[in-house]
């Protein structure tokens, strides 16, 4: 059974997009593992957005020619994205022109799917025009698509619409939603992204709401595992959960918005493939054990250890949870005073990381390294953290069993503290979020505790 008829990715993301090559190893992958749709649609292209009334260059259009062959080859349909919404005259018969020749300019490449995208723009009309013409956005919105169909429908074979509303998200829905819905021809899809823009959650009553205002089932645009505005220090290469099972019931389909790291967005890509397949039985620790096996079977281990690290995301806010467990077992054999099997913990689990770093810096090809790298060093470094904090922890023994150490001792634990907090400053000069923040603050406050109980015996 099919249970999503489109399994697509939108590069609709902010910051710095693709390459061509980039796309094209994309669009390969996603085919091949059964994906049928890639939308481009990347927010810093000025031709998509800003200065959309201009067309591409010829240079342009022979990488775009190449990558429609890319996907041809796979299975991919190529779709092209225009968002004209923040300066758009809907009522304006020259902008809709305009519009309808920068689209016919693709499909003479091949494109046979258009996506206008209006999101993120004002919710209201702003031009006189609109606002005589029209008694809300909705309206406005409606009409300009269902021209812009008819525009096209004729001189594009096969034509397929894809509209991205402007609000394209909700726990509730309006005017507009039911407006948009009643007046949008049914042959143009619409897409949803949930409750919020990265949704922790999709609930079938969500999608339900929206499909009942929209009047059709919908597609959903998930943005996961994209990680711009505040979650740029993120990598999301972590569980895929909190889409309940039985969403596809309203859905035509799945796009993903994937990282601006396109190779390790691949892992997330595939682990998602397999809720497509089957969401019934869709387990997400299970699954993600099973993509990184199926990815990279010469050092799986070390790459779940990774993910595990990096396993926090809008579906999974909060602290990763091998961090959190991490923390609780430091947290239980201080309280209950032991020490020495704390300091042996610490040890293995920094040998653990260590061990984990060498894997996947030995055997990682050249393309996931460089996506991953920053993330990486920093998943080395606590290694190290953890090593010292071991040694540091073993010294506190000093103060609890001699109130009168020697004096080489007294140095050997200043040292101790002093190469801890070495390793504890490097972590301030990251752009990345590794393990959340429970271990760098179990870092910082156990090097506090042991200063001050330095001071009980170095006066």
């Amino acid at each position: 059974m099919a249970y999503f008829q489109t399994r697509g990715i939108v590069e609709g993301f902010y910051g710095k997009e693709w390459t061509w090559k980039q796309r094209r190893d994309v669009v390969s992958f996603a085919g091949d593992i059964g994906y049928n749709l890639y939308i481009y649609a990347p927010k810093i292209d000025l031709f998509h957005r800003e200065n959309w009334r201009e067309m591409y260059d010829q240079a342009f259009c022979d990488k775009f020619s190449e990558l429609i062959k890319t996907g041809a080859a796979h299975g991919v349909d190529i779709s092209m994205a225009v968002s004209p919404g923040l300066s758009l005259v809907y009522s304006d018969q020259k902008e809709l022109d305009i519009l309808k020749q920068k689209y016919l300019e693709f499909s003479r490449l091949g494109v046979k799917t258009i996506s206008i995208f209006l999101d993120d723009i004002p919710e209201k009309l702003v031009h006189e025009g609109d606002i005589r013409k029209y008694a809300s956005l909705a309206d406005a919105q409606s009409d300009f698509v269902n021209r812009l169909y008819d525009a096209l429908k004729d001189e594009i074979e096969g034509l397929k619409m894809i509209l991205c509303p402007t609000p394209y998200h909700g726990e509730t829905v309006g005017p507009y939603h039911f407006t948009l819905g009643k007046h949008l021809y049914k042959e143009i899809e619409i897409m949803w992204t949930g409750p919020q823009v990265c949704s922790e959650k999709i609930p079938l009553k969500n999608v339900e709401m929206a499909a009942e205002a929209f009047g059709r089932d919908i597609m959903i645009w998930d943005n996961f595992p994209v990680n711009d505005s505040v979650m740029v220090p993120e990598l999301h290469i972590g569980l895929y959960k909190g889409r309940e099972k039985t969403i596809h019931e309203r859905c035509t389909g799945l796009v993903i918005n994937p990282m601006n790291q396109p190779y390790a967005s691949l892992l997330t890509l595939k682990n998602i493939k397999k809720y497509m397949d089957n969401p019934s039985d869709y387990c997400p620790a299970e699954a993600l054990k099973e993509t990184i096996k199926e990815m990279y079977p010469e050092f799986w281990k070390a790459y779940l250890c990774f993910a595990q690290a990096n396993d926090v995301s809008p579906v999974n806010p909060g602290e990763p949870e091998k961090a959190a467990e991490m923390k609780n077992l430091f947290d239980g054999f201080w309280k209950n005073g032991k020490l020495p099997e704390l300091s042996e913990l610490l040890g293995k689990r920094a040998e653990m990381i260590a061990g984990a770093y060498e894997k996947i810096t030995e055997h990682a090809d050249e393309d996931l390294k460089g996506d991953i790298g920053d993330w990486l060093q920093e998943f080395g470094i606590y290694g190290e953290l953890l090593m010292k904090l071991s040694v540091l922890v073993a010294m506190i023994e000093i103060v609890y069993k001699d109130e009168h150490p020697e004096h080489d001792k007294i140095l050997s634990m200043r040292q101790a503290i002093k190469e801890t907090e070495a390793v504890l400053r490097k972590t301030v000069d990251f752009r990345t979020r590794v393990f959340g923040s429970s271990i760098r603050e179990y870092a910082f406050e156990t090097l506090i505790t042991c200063k001050g109980l330095l001071r009980l015996v170095d006066f």
